[in-house]
């Protein structure tokens, strides 16, 4: 979008109701990043639960050797 478009939107429209839109389009692709953060965050916890069992699986066996 140009500067001409936003000032026709703001013209017909008024501000107040392109103010709105825009803050909506923000909102949704906030929250669309977040959750994009998210799912890798989770995915990196998921790996690090997975590495700490298996850390935990080799002391049992250590202990159990002796």
């Amino acid at each position: 979008m140009d500067a001409n478009t936003i000032m026709q939107l703001i013209s017909t429209l008024g501000f107040p109701i392109v103010c709105c839109g825009f803050l909506g389009w923000y909102i949704v692709r906030t929250t669309d990043a977040h959750k994009m953060e998210s799912d890798k965050m989770i995915e990196a916890i998921h790996n690090n639960t997975m590495v700490i069992q298996k850390l935990v699986d080799k002391l049992e066996d250590i202990r159990d050797d002796k």
